[in-house]
């Protein structure tokens, strides 16, 4: 089976768009890893479409924030567009994203938006932050987003050292799972990415031959951006999206 990974869609409905395009016919089902809202201009749009097209929605830090109202872990930028989000969702698109969960599995495979002891709220950066991961993870791979930057962690069955894996200069990633290895792999951001490539990310993992595949695709960034200064979200949210960062 061919999967397609997607997260931090943020509300970015061009972006998701194009990444559903580049999806189609290519995989048989697709996985969203959390913060469908937040930062974006069209949190609506992009609820309704996930809810759709993807096998698992996971519920993300910023799902989390509306559905509890609790704004204390996020920066002002963060809070604001919240709590613009939560005014633009109906009682039945805050009925779903409550019923997200916050992981989910499929055969060697684990879901989460952050990470496995903090599934909502942990970075994971740095090979450091993923000591405790590892000796966590009790399948093949586990499949995160949350920081926006693409790339992933391994570590060998029975050894310590941890090795970090990155993209490359185009910030695509190409790798094929060896099987006395465990994975972390952070598929990156749909909506807002922030390794300095406006380009969106959309992976692809193939359960037979333990393929997985990190592809940038472009959409019309400028139009969200123009749509996040019209709704008189925070400049900033425009800026990110535009440069990538």
């Amino acid at each position: 089976m061919k999967l397609g990974i997607i997260g931090d869609i943020h509300a970015n409905l061009e972006s998701l768009k194009e990444c559903l395009r580049f999806l189609k016919g290519k995989v048989e089902k697709i996985v969203v890893l959390g913060d469908v809202i937040g930062y974006g201009p069209d949190p609506s749009e992009c609820i309704e479409i996930v809810e759709k097209e993807a096998e698992i929605v996971l519920k993300g830090n910023h799902e989390k924030g509306i559905v509890e109202n609790d704004y204390s872990r996020f920066k002002k930028i963060g809070e604001i567009s919240l709590r613009w989000t939560k005014e633009q969702l109906n009682s039945e698109q805050l009925k779903k994203i409550e019923t997200w969960p916050e992981k989910a599995e499929m055969d060697d495979m684990i879901f989460v938006h952050g990470s496995l002891s903090s599934p909502l709220f942990k970075y994971i950066f740095k090979k450091e932050d993923c000591i405790e991961e590892f000796a966590l993870l009790y399948k093949k791979v586990c499949f995160i987003a949350h920081t926006h930057i693409p790339g992933g962690f391994r570590k060998k069955e029975g050894e310590e050292k941890i090795e970090q894996l990155y993209c490359d200069f185009s910030g695509k990633m190409e790798l094929t799972l060896e099987d006395d290895y465990f994975y972390i792999i952070n598929v990156g951001s749909v909506g807002q990415p922030r390794d300095g490539l406006p380009f969106s990310c959309v992976s692809i993992y193939d359960t037979q031959t333990k393929k997985f595949n990190l592809y940038r695709v472009e959409y019309p960034a400028e139009i969200t951006a123009r749509k996040i200064i019209g709704k008189k979200l925070p400049s900033t949210l425009a800026e990110r999206v535009r440069k990538g960062i």
